[in-house]
């Protein structure tokens, strides 16, 4: 089994955190479209330098331009100057050490400290492990897998989110009212 094309959710490289996908080309010069996966766009503003990582390693992409377009990221990489340079990263995800993410204020997480943590009610009832964040625009929802109940969307509130410990990997939550069914 291969681990590439490495991504944020599955197989993540070592000490690397994802900060965008590469989703298409923009223009005929190389620009890339970027879904951005930072809690703003404007950290793209103050990037210097971005890896792609394949099956032959991690290379680093400079910066030229960056631009905004219909919640999207537009990203003129040096070197990068022809459409079939740029097509070869779609779907490609850019990446940054660990150590360069900016601290969180408290109470506030990175999606990859989330991810894979366990899920279990303020009673101590399993609903399964946060397998995915899905990101909807009025707030966040944690896809909840292999939990006696199947999958569960879970918004992530801080009325339903009660309690988030990194150290003992689980999160406590307050399920609203109907979300499961409480026979289970």
């Amino acid at each position: 089994m291969t681990n590439y094309p490495p991504n944020p959710w599955r197989n993540p490289p070592v000490g690397l955190i994802a900060v965008g996908e590469i989703i298409g080309t923009h223009g005929n010069r190389g620009e890339v479209k970027i879904a951005a996966l930072t809690d703003t766009s404007e950290r793209w503003l103050e990037l210097v330098r971005v890896f792609v990582v394949d099956e032959h390693g991690q290379r680093a992409l400079f910066p030229e331009q960056v631009r905004f377009f219909k919640g999207l990221v537009l990203v003129q990489f040096r070197g990068i100057d022809e459409l079939s340079a740029a097509e070869a990263l779609r779907g490609m995800f850019l990446w940054l050490p660990e150590a360069e993410r900016p601290p969180l204020p408290p109470d506030r997480f990175y999606c990859d400290q989330i991810i894979g943590l366990q899920a279990e009610t303020l009673t101590g009832r399993g609903l399964g492990m946060v397998a995915q964040i899905l990101f909807t625009g009025a707030n966040d929802v944690y896809v909840l897998r292999g939990g006696p109940v199947g999958d569960i969307l879970l918004p992530a509130l801080k009325s339903v989110v009660r309690d988030v410990d990194l150290e003992a990997g689980r999160i406590r939550v307050e399920l609203p009212p109907g979300l499961v069914d409480e026979e289970t």
